[in-house]
């Protein structure tokens, strides 16, 4: 028999469960594998998802479960879109509506791995959440078929809908032959009056191509937003095709000119997160960076109209507080706690997906996830993570090996931090104008070797950051600045933003802004690395530490490749095989 839920229509038979590998045959009959559930719960802002047209600060209840009909490189939650069975409680339909209402959450929303992949599943949870006077929606690729859409339109209020390009072959990339099905869906589903957003994945080099796309949008509708995704290499593909935030920020500025309302994620700082009045430019509402793939309001949008008389398609009336989610609870953060243990487990040599997930079905819960938040946020806490991990993997000796590596490099920073009482050192992620919070990790690197972290007098608190004033940066008047290894922005363009804003530290005037080199140091045990960075940063002159030999000890030991022979990603789980920039490889004390 053939499945109709997306335009793969695969045959499903005894041999064959299909393309997304959760569905059989029963009783002449394709249905969804009874075995799947929803594997998480957890409420969330619905800028998370991320929308940011639709009950703006809303509280929904975000589920996943595995599966997905793509295969796309550098995905955030690979192993949920694999499909690969996770030995975790899973939710039914009625516990997930249940648990929505219990948590006073507006509706219910299925995003990390593709709903079309539990269509069954996900068309149930969206008939009970009506009857529950709940909203329902998804995160998708909209690669459904004409007759699944027609009644999934009924059933869904809105949809954020990932976009991978206009042409063919951007699709191709991702095993799916054609890009047609996703744009007529948008349409139709724009027809039926779905609220309708959209994300499309901006690499270095596709330019024409998101061009495309936008136009493509405007001839269906100049308002639907349109959220531009910053491509963050996470898997094998390579930094060049990482644009610039700079970059970024000039295709969102060619985009305005076809479609109302457009925005920029992945980029901290950046003002293009803020929506603006089409007609006179005005600032509507103003947003921060919180995380990878959402943003927050500074303050709750109490009017969609501008003063100009132009009206913004918003749908919902705005909360008047956002909610926050903690620790790494809701929205993307997820996977980036399944990172930071797959990391753990890479440098313990257990490489097996298998393993992995039996793992992390082991830690995955809400308690151990809170733990494990704030173990990985200090030095000798983090170790504690590693020896829990190792535990769990029944390794704890190799847990030790990489435990007394890690402290012997720990004793050296502090052999050196008494010379750099007085340094004060700034850490900020993209923009000059984004710190990171007071108490993550990398602040505490920096408190380690003895600096002086301004952004300890920071009381303001977000995911992972704030936005500060120029003025705040000038008076501090730190010496040296380090930009985050996460998520980060090319030097030159970071000192033009300084003399943009007006920044005047000693650390601009004496070129003291560094770059970390990219996942060093938060997330994974290379972070060990980053600390020996800025140790050696801070003490130019009385510094012994050579860099090129510590990274290259690391990576032989817990990768079993040598550091020349590794290429950078931003990857919390391991870096692939390549050559690192030269500037990385540089005698660190020139």
């Amino acid at each position: 028999m053939k499945c109709n839920v997306c335009e793969f229509r695969c045959k499903i038979d005894e041999y064959s469960r299909g393309r997304c590998g959760n569905y059989i045959c029963a009783g002449g009959n394709i249905i969804q594998d009874p075995d799947i559930g929803y594997l998480g719960a957890y409420p969330v802002s619905i800028e998370t998802i991320p929308l940011l047209h639709y009950y703006p600060s809303g509280k929904f209840l975000q589920v996943f479960s595995t599966g997905c009909n793509f295969q796309c490189s550098g995905c955030v939650a690979r192993l949920l879109a694999s499909g690969k069975s996770l030995d975790l409680p899973a939710l039914t339909p009625s516990q997930v509506v249940e648990k929505a209402v219990q948590q006073e959450c507006l509706g219910v929303v299925s995003t990390l791995n593709e709903p079309a992949a539990n269509y069954y599943l996900f068309r149930d949870l969206a008939v009970q959440a009506k009857e529950k006077g709940l909203l329902a929606g998804c995160s998708t690729n909209c690669y459904f078929t004409d007759e699944t859409l027609e009644e999934l339109g009924k059933l869904v209020d809105f949809m954020n809908i990932g976009i991978k390009g206009y042409s063919d072959k951007s699709y191709i990339s991702c095993g799916v032959p054609s890009s047609a099905p996703v744009f007529r869906n948008i349409s139709r589903l724009f027809d039926m009056g779905v609220h309708v957003e959209t994300s499309i994945v901006y690499s270095r080099g596709n330019e024409e191509d998101v061009i495309k796309v936008v136009k493509t949008l405007s001839n269906i509708s100049p308002t639907i937003p349109v959220q531009v995704m910053r491509f963050i290499p996470f898997g094998d593909a390579p930094i060049e095709l990482e644009p610039s935030i700079g970059e970024a920020e000039n295709l969102c500025a060619a985009l305005r000119k076809h479609i109302d309302y457009v925005y920029l994620f992945n980029s901290p700082g950046t003002e293009l997160s803020n929506t603006y009045c089409p007609e006179c430019g005005s600032l509507l509402a103003e947003r921060e960076f919180y995380g990878p793939m959402g943003s927050r309001l500074l303050k709750p949008w109490t009017s969609y109209t501008c003063n100009c008389g132009k009206d913004t398609p918003v749908k919902g009336i705005t909360a008047n507080e956002s909610f926050n989610e903690e620790g790494f609870m809701g929205g993307y953060r997820i996977s980036r706690a399944f990172s930071m243990v797959h990391a753990v487990l890479t440098c313990l040599g257990i490489l097996d997906d298998n393993r992995l997930i039996e793992i992390w079905g082991k830690v995955s819960n809400p308690e151990t996830l809170n733990r494990i938040h704030h173990m990985v946020q200090q030095p000798y806490s983090y170790l504690e993570f590693i020896r829990l991990i190792a535990e769990k993997a029944n390794v704890p000796e190799k847990g030790e090996e990489l435990i007394s590596f890690t402290l012997n490099r720990l004793e050296l920073v502090k052999s050196l931090a008494a010379e750099n009482s007085c340094h004060k050192v700034y850490y900020c992620m993209g923009s000059p104008l984004f710190a990171l919070n007071a108490g993550r990790m990398e602040n505490n690197l920096v408190t380690f070797s003895g600096g002086v972290s301004i952004n300890k007098q920071l009381q303001k608190e977000g995911k992972p950051g704030v936005n500060v004033s120029p003025s705040f940066i000038s008076e501090q008047n730190p010496m040296t600045i380090f930009i985050s290894g996460f998520l980060s922005r090319p030097l030159d363009e970071f000192y033009s933003l300084c003399q943009q804003y007006g920044i005047s530290a000693d650390a601009v005037k004496k070129h003291r802004v560094y770059e970390v080199p990219p996942s060093w140091d938060f997330g994974n045990p290379r972070w060990i690395l980053g600390l020996l960075y800025i140790a050696d940063k801070l003490n130019p002159e009385n510094s012994t530490i050579d860099m090129k030999k510590e990274a290259n000890e690391f990576y032989l030991r817990f990768y079993g490749i040598p550091f020349e022979e590794a290429k950078p990603n931003r990857s919390f789980h391991r870096p692939s095989s390549g050559i690192w920039p030269r500037h990385v490889m540089r005698d660190t004390h020139a």
